[in-house]
């Protein structure tokens, strides 16, 4: 045979071994308790026949004393047996506590995957919701009724002129008002009131995507908010924008505007021209994504 010969059949030779191994393993498994009790049974009817016969007990005692050997033999195979008993039990055991750890990994995981799909549910009903305050806008300006997102644009950029002659804060338009009387003014209008329910949904979406537990990244929170941002007209980021600096939403709504900059479409030329009296500022986040420096964990620790 040559060498290249050797190389090949020697696979075969290994193959041939360790599956007359595992042979041999699994029949010991099966039959080692069979065969243990068919030599017990065997040495116990031996033993039975030989007190009938006629040897004397002086012989029968002689010939036992030749099988003393052997007695420890069969108990060091009873021990022995025991401990192969016990080891098996052990690794059928440790067997056990690996499927049922694999079993609850996944479990966890598939319970995970179930409450992120509940957040999602709740998350696009709320933006469902949502939607449909907006739909369901309906506004009279100077006796025209206007429905919907023009609601928005109507109210605060009719008559839009710096400088006009001020006289009926109900008579004007948001613009008007603001540059005239400023942020009291606004605070003074009936005009943000026909906007409340949109306001408040406004902020418990962002208040929602916030305080989740699931949501502990803030990348996975701007994105969620990405979605809702992307709904908004020019003219809700205007009235989003003042609403935020007033003492309406100055506490609660602007700190989640600036978190997930809100006001990142939000265009200039829509805002009131001119220096508006009590009127705040936004920090640079509300307009460009920024990673807060400190992030707020759910549990209320921050971390850095």
């Amino acid at each position: 045979m040559s060498k290249a010969d050797g190389i090949m059949t020697c696979p075969k030779f290994l193959l041939k071994y360790y599956t007359l191994k595992r042979s041999m393993l699994v029949w010991v498994n099966k039959h080692l308790l069979g065969t243990m009790l068919t030599v017990v049974v065997i040495s116990f009817v031996a033993n039975f026949c030989l007190i009938f016969t006629g040897y004397s007990k002086e012989a029968r005692g002689t010939f036992g004393d030749q099988f003393g050997a052997v007695n420890a033999l069969f108990s060091g195979l009873a021990f022995a047996g025991l401990i192969y008993t016990i080891i098996l039990q052990r690794r059928d055991l440790k067997l056990q506590r690996e499927e049922m750890r694999d079993q609850t990994k996944e479990f966890m995981k598939e319970n995970e995957t179930l409450r992120i799909q509940r957040f999602e549910n709740t998350f696009f009903n709320m933006l469902s919701q949502f939607q449909e305050v907006v739909n369901n806008l309906k506004v009279t300006v100077n006796g025209i009724s206007v429905e919907g997102r023009d609601c928005f644009e109507k109210t605060f950029e009719k008559n839009k002129m710096a400088g006009q002659e001020f006289k009926d804060v109900e008579d004007k338009c948001m613009c008007s008002v603001l540059f005239h009387k400023g942020m009291n003014g606004y605070m003074k209008s009936d005009m943000p009131k026909y906007f409340d329910h949109y306001f408040r949904l406004f902020y418990r979406i962002l208040k929602f995507v916030k305080d989740s537990p699931l949501i502990t990244d803030y990348n996975e929170e701007y994105e969620y908010t990405a979605m809702l941002r992307a709904m908004l007209s020019r003219y809700e980021l205007v009235w989003i924008y003042y609403n935020g600096l007033s003492n309406y939403g100055n506490e609660k709504l602007k700190p989640l505007i600036e978190r997930y900059a809100m006001l990142k479409n939000l265009r200039d030329e829509h805002l009131v021209k001119g220096t508006v009296k009590g009127l705040g500022e936004y920090e640079a986040s509300a307009y460009k994504k920024t990673q807060p420096e400190a992030v707020v964990e759910k549990d209320g620790v921050e971390k850095e």
